[in-house]
């Protein structure tokens, strides 16, 4: 793994600020629709069983709230995903804005494939875990 910096150039704040609305443009609708009480999750309402992120928008919505042990026993790899990318966002933020120089990451395809079935073990993880839960 490699960990680098370059200077800001001006493509990359602009790039930062279509990530945050992305983001935002599919954060949004999706909570409004959770309150209003609509499932969104095909799978389940088809399958009965819960899907990998099942239960991501209340674990958010109590992590928001300040319940964090509540939140991790809902759905406890979005909210560790989302605390890790918070903070990765935070330190990337402050390096573009304040410091003014783009950090980046590069793995070597074998920390790529590494990476990928840790991830897939973890998200295989917290399905069992979401399905003997009962979500």
């Amino acid at each position: 793994m490699r960990i680098g910096q370059r200077g800001r150039k001006p493509d990359d704040f602009r790039q930062w600020l279509a990530g945050v609305g992305a983001f935002l443009l599919i954060a949004l609708p999706v909570s409004v629709l959770h309150v209003g009480g609509v499932q969104v999750c095909l799978f389940h309402r088809l399958t009965g069983l819960p899907c990998l992120t099942c239960g991501s928008t209340r674990a958010l919505a109590a992590l928001a709230a300040g319940d964090v042990a509540g939140a991790f026993s809902q759905q406890p790899l979005a909210v560790a995903v989302t605390i890790a990318l918070g903070a990765v966002f935070a330190a990337y933020t402050f390096c573009l804005v304040a410091v003014r120089r783009r950090l980046f990451v590069r793995l070597e395809p074998n920390e790529w494939r590494v990476a990928g079935l840790a991830l897939a073990g973890l998200a295989l993880l917290n399905w069992v875990y979401l399905v003997w839960r009962g979500v």
